[in-house]
């Protein structure tokens, strides 16, 4: 029997004549899309579109690209689900193979487990009929109510003692069916379980078209229900692996199942259609040893199929596109004609007819073909032109390297390292030829071979190789040629070094040197007609010339970097459709529309070698196969308007909780904020993509506003937007197709400042009008008590001017006292007396000396006295002078000392003018005689609090007690300096004290440091 199944598998594998007739492109999601494993137990895509997995680890939601875990559920460990549906009210059922039901509605979940009512919490599968969930579980089945959530557990009687274990329903005729592992079949309702069929080891059984499908431990059968019904045994063994899930394709009228074998694998993706069974794994490109579950959605052609070892397949039922290879290899050119297709690839020339390969011209062929010819030109051989390339005969099969192949009259040409090959269209050799161009064309009887070696070979006779040679050292002769193409009025060559070139009429052009094309480096050309020439340079340009006689007039020029191209590997037109080839996608331009074909859409080998279009496909030559697009279907696809769903918010780094979003969505999308409730990350999505990958956006904060710059990641995020109302737009763009879609993401109010809301300001205007009214209010009491108080103040300051006044008068009258008792009559008297002694005694230098020391100190007493104020320093110097003037009757006897303390600095030391003069005067009169011994007057200052402290002391004859300055040694001049010292000291006492002895006299007097600010 497995011999008898596997050989059916093996014809399944080969089967050519297939439903699914379309392209299919499939993708594969993996643990590296954010699924927690490759093992997937179940796949259900709901009415919304949203495509959910369950696994070991919970619930995933596919989110564009990737899939999300549903932590919602986290809380109750809800894992291992092995089933998924949707009710009539579009709710989600989840059901787990040991934790029950999870019945989420969007929003809120509800779990319904045995210590609700249910049978067990062994779930394997649910149904739903009507608003009735049938819950297939071990221990047997449950009926569910969803609108009432009644929950019936209908009995049954088991016929052996094994538990029972309901694995699958079906309808038939309004009936609900159970099929279980060990116990048959049961027709259900409410209240019990109906044995109908004892048929035994059930894993799985569907009912397609009247036809029930039982997989089994012994295989897979199928059986007329009615005779299954009737216990008739009219089984066929389809023989199958075991089939563990099916699902029906509405649009196709067939049935696709999933199934593995149990220790084998050897998984299977089949289809059913009436009698019909086809192995479409291979064609569905599923990868898998192990599919087990599969769900198909006709509405937008697609197919999920869940693995237990390589995650989930998206299978694409009517792509644009489709890869094919022959033998993994390349293909170096593609040539269609009479409805055959040839391709030449590393093993040789293959022809196809629709899918059959009828003929494959083998390396081999060539090769020996090449051994029979070789000797007819040994001659040519022998010579070893220098104007040909030389062929290494000693080269091996597996060593024979494809050129080019193309098209002359009704043979192919095909050069190769071993020589040209002639061909007819069945694939019979004709010629071959000891040459190996590698660029080269037929034009008009001619053979034009772009030479690597000498220049340009015209043959005139090709087949006896007679040529002319026009070197590249001439004048307008292409060199360095990587591309060529011709129409029926010229060849064009394209240099990497040294631009365009034409051959027509017999005459070589270069378009660099007529200055009609200045692009030097080129790296393809293509012909379009007899009128167009598509031109490709290093530089990933792209030109389209108009070729009108001896001119190029340029129509088009595109520039691929700006597009998402850098390397350009193909250019070409197609019924006005621009076909360029990148090392990043495949762009084609139709008029103002640009589609790009790219990875997401299985456009993954982009080094294209040829291509070629018969009106519907275009087939493109790559390196290890081809592909085949559709042209008029990718162009003429529809453009269905995309739901975007806002599926995250935070305002100012707080999340919205789930309660705000319905279905992953945001309820409310016209949000009002607070002032500081400016900081806003919008998460969004696109329900039901394709190719999310090729989407980019651009968003506006009002319709007025100017877009963003251009984006792929599917978040916004605004930081610290001003007051105001604001519309964000998103504006979506399908690169695939150029569409646009603008819809209104979210609508923002931000509430404006507490300052500039309309209360608030009322509020501020009366306040203020209060303020300044009682501003004003006190403002004229306060001028008035101020006046008042001015006038006081006035009269107060009339009273201290008048008292100033008084006293700068009564310190006037001392000052003109004190100059009046500087010099008493007698010390002028006893000088002049000094100055007569000297003129009579004939000592003319003394008598002249003493009389100009003495008009000195008249001058300096008299300077000093206008003054306020002046320097310690000057007091001092005129005591010196002064000192000076009476040593003349005194023979210099007398000493003057001065003894100054550090912390007084004498020159910015400020004292009346001539407060110590009567002092010393009185030292000179009455402390000593002529008789004396070292007479010495001591002059002492130092700085003490907020006084200067002054000493003169003498060592003269002093008073016989303390002299009280107030009541003895009533000196005229010493009551005028206690006089000034007290106005000076603001009414201070002590001004003036006098210690005197038998040893001298000291006279101490206190002067305040501000007391020149007393007078101000």
């Amino acid at each position: 029997m497995l011999f008898r199944k596997y050989l059916l598998v093996f014809i399944l594998l080969f089967c050519n004549q297939l439903i699914f007739s379309q392209f299919v492109y499939t993708k594969q999601y993996t643990y590296e899309s954010g699924l927690p494993a490759n093992e997937i137990l179940s796949i259900y895509k709901d009415s919304r579109n949203f495509v959910w997995a369950g696994t070991r680890f919970g619930v995933f939601v596919k989110d564009m690209e990737n899939f999300k875990m549903m932590k919602r559920f986290e809380k109750i460990q809800f894992n291992n689900i092995w089933t998924i549906t949707e009710d009539s009210e579009h709710n989600i059922w989840l059901g787990s193979y040991g934790q029950g039901i999870v019945k989420f509605t969007g929003q809120n979940f509800e779990q319904i487990n045995l210590a609700k009512g249910l049978v067990s919490d062994r779930v394997r599968k649910l149904f739903l009929d009507n608003d009735l969930m049938y819950v297939a579980a071990q221990g047997g089945i449950s009926i569910i109510d969803s609108k009432s959530k009644k929950i019936y557990n209908p009995s049954f009687e088991k016929n052996n003692n094994l538990a029972l274990e309901a694995v699958c329903f079906f309808k038939y005729k309004n009936k609900i069916y159970v099929a279980t592992m060990d116990h048959g079949v049961f027709e259900v309702s409410k209240t019990k379980l109906k044995l109908v069929n004892s048929y035994n080891r059930i894993l799985y059984s569907f009912l397609d078209k009247n036809i029930l499908y039982l997989s089994s431990n012994d295989g897979v059968f199928s059986i007329s229900i009615d005779d299954f019904l009737a216990n008739k045994k009219t089984y066929k063994l389809l023989n199958s692996p075991l089939i563990r899930d099916s699902d029906a394709s509405n649009k196709q009228q067939s049935v696709l199942f999933a199934g593995y074998d149990y220790i084998s694998g050897n998984g299977i993706i089949g289809e059913i259609n009436g009698d019909k069974l086809l192995n479409q794994t291979k064609n569905f490109k599923i990868d898998s040893e192990y599919p087990n579950k599969i769900f198909s959605n006709p509405a937008d052609n697609l197919l999920y199929v869940s693995s237990l070892d390589k995650g989930i397949f998206e299978v694409h039922l009517n792509h644009f596109l489709d890869y094919k290879t022959i033998d993994n290899r390349k293909v170096i050119e593609i040539i269609s004609i009479n409805n055959l297709d040839y391709f030449l690839s590393p093993l040789g020339l293959y022809i196809k007819d629709e899918e059959t390969y009828k003929k494959h011209v083998s390396n081999d062929d060539f090769y020996h073909f090449m051994q029979q010819n070789r000797p007819k030109y040994s001659d040519f051989i022998n010579k070893k032109n220098k104007d040909f390339q030389e062929i290494n005969y000693d080269l091996k099969v597996n060593e024979l390297r494809f050129i080019r192949i193309i098209k002359h009259n009704s043979s192919f040409w095909i050069s190769t390292n071993i020589g040209l090959f002639e061909l007819d269209f069945d694939g019979h050799f004709k010629t071959y030829l000891p040459i190996r161009p590698y660029y080269f064309a037929f034009f008009k009887n001619q053979f034009i071979v772009a030479n690597s070696v000498s220049g340009m070979l015209i043959f005139d006779d090709l087949y006896n190789l007679k040529y002319k040679n026009h070197p590249d050292s001439q004048i307008n002769i292409p060199k360095d040629v990587v591309s060529i193409c011709q129409n029926d009025k010229a060849v064009f060559f394209g240099s990497s070094l040294d631009g365009l070139f034409k051959y027509e009429n017999g005459k070589f052009t270069s378009y660099l040197q007529t200055n009609q094309f200045k692009e030097t480096k080129l790296k393809m050309i293509k012909c379009v007609g007899n009128n167009q020439l598509m031109v490709a340079t290093e530089f990933s340009k792209v030109y389209v010339f108009d070729v009108v006689g001896e001119k190029l007039i340029k129509k088009n020029e595109i520039d691929i970097r700006k597009i998402g191209g850098e390397n350009i590997s193909s250019i070409d037109v197609f019924e006005n459709k621009i076909v360029i080839g990148t090392n990043r996608n495949l762009l084609i331009i139709d008029g103002k529309r640009m589609f790009t074909i790219n990875n997401e859409q299985g456009f993954v080998d982009k080094d294209i070698h040829s291509s070629i279009y018969d009106g519907k496909i275009l087939s493109l030559g790559v390196e290890n196969g081809y592909y085949d697009i559709n042209l008029n279907q990718l162009i003429h696809q529809q453009n269905k308007p995309k739901k975007v769903i806002v599926t995250g918010l935070k305002v100012n780094d707080e999340k919205y909780s789930r309660e705000k979003f319905l279905w992953f969505n945001l309820i409310d999308r016209h949000l009002k904020l607070k002032n500081n409730e400016n900081n806003i990350f919008i998460d969004f999505s696109i329900v039901n993509v394709d190719f999310p990958l090729n989407y980019k956006y651009r968003y506006r904060i009002n319709p007025q506003e100017n877009w963003s710059e251009s984006f792929n990641d599917e978040f916004i995020f605004f930081r610290n937007l001003n007051h105001g109302s604001y519309k964000i737009e998103l504006e979506i763009t399908d690169t695939n197709n150029g569409n646009k879609q603008i819809v209104e993401l979210v609508s923002l109010k931000i509430a404006a400042p507490f300052y500039l809301n309309i209360y608030f300001i009322l509020l501020s205007i009366l306040t203020l009008g209060l303020i300044v009214y009682k501003y004003y209010s006190i403002k004229i009491s306060t001028l008035n008590k101020f006046n008042n108080l001015k006038i006081n103040q006035l009269k107060e300051k009339n009273k201290q001017e008048n008292q100033r006044l008084l006293l700068e008068r009564k310190l006037t009258e001392t000052r003109l006292v004190a100059l009046q008792s500087q010099m008493n009559p007698h010390f002028i008297f006893n000088v002049l007396n000094s100055i007569q002694y000297y003129i009579l005694d004939n000592d003319v230098d003394n008598a002249i000396n003493s009389l100009g020391r003495f008009s000195h100190l008249i001058r300096q007493m008299l300077n000093l006295s206008t003054k306020n104020e002046i320097s310690l320093n000057e007091e001092i110097e005129f005591l010196k002078l002064y000192n000076e003037v009476e040593n003349f009757r005194w023979q210099n006897k007398v000493n003057f000392v001065v003894d100054i303390a550090n912390e007084v600095d004498i020159y910015k030391t400020k004292i009346p003018p001539m407060l110590l003069q009567p002092i010393v005067e009185n030292a000179f009169v009455h402390a000593f005689n002529q008789s004396y011994v070292n007479p010495t007057i001591t002059l002492n200052v130092t700085h003490k609090e907020k006084y200067f402290v002054i000493k003169i002391e003498d060592n003269g004859k002093g008073f016989s007690k303390n002299i009280d300055s107030n009541k003895t040694h009533e000196s005229k001049a010493l009551k005028i300096i206690m006089a000034r010292l007290h106005l000076l000291n603001n009414d201070k006492n002590d001004d003036v004290s006098i210690f005197s002895d038998e040893n001298g006299t000291i006279v101490t007097m206190l002067l305040n440091v501000d007391w020149n600010n007393s007078l101000a």
